[in-house]
């Protein structure tokens, strides 16, 4: 479900378990969190899968939403979604790996002042993609990194120039949030 100009419409999600979605209670949590810096934000949305946050991102006031996934399901439930809502524009989609991703966009000159980061549990994305983004020229000055994982796994309190500041938990999941400085 979304709030925003898109409120109420229910988004498709890719068949299988590959991806993960995030709990309508902490979503709103982290969306009354960031909701000040969404107006006219530039946002990364890696591992997007069906493209809720990106989407919930731009219904509420996001410039640009650039998609990241690998997975050819999720791809697809991203353009349904996009579709089914009718938003043709302000967006980007990317159906690649996050590293290669995140090289394009640098060599692109592509900035952003919020990332979502929200990889399957399973997966070691977080030892490569956090050390990456915390060095990379993709995150203008101030960005901030929002990044969902397990409780269980401990992720440090600095990425090169990203440093974690608030936490928010529910259950099993955590949210960490992380500024360039």
């Amino acid at each position: 479900m979304i709030a925003g100009q898109y409120k109420r419409r229910v988004l498709m999600a890719p068949r299988g378990h590959t991806t993960r979605p995030i709990p309508d209670r902490l979503k709103e949590s982290l969306f009354s969190i960031l909701q000040p810096w969404l107006p006219g934000a530039r946002v990364l949305d890696l591992c997007s899968g069906s493209g809720a946050m990106g989407i919930e991102a731009l219904s509420r006031g996001a410039a640009w939403v650039t998609f990241v996934d690998s997975s050819s399901e999720a791809i697809r439930a991203l353009k349904h979604n996009l579709k089914s809502l009718r938003i043709e524009s302000g967006f980007a989609v990317f159906s690649c790996d996050v590293d290669l991703a995140l090289r394009r966009l640098e060599q692109a000159g592509e900035t952003f002042d919020l990332v979502f980061f929200d990889p399957p549990y399973a997966s070691d994305l977080y030892l490569t993609t956090l050390p990456m983004l915390g060095t990379a020229a993709v995150l203008k000055s101030g960005a901030i990194v929002m990044v969902m994982h397990h409780a269980k796994n401990c992720l440090a309190q600095t990425y090169g120039r990203l440093q974690r500041g608030r936490e928010l938990r529910q259950g099993e999941n955590q949210l960490s949030f992380y500024v360039l400085d």
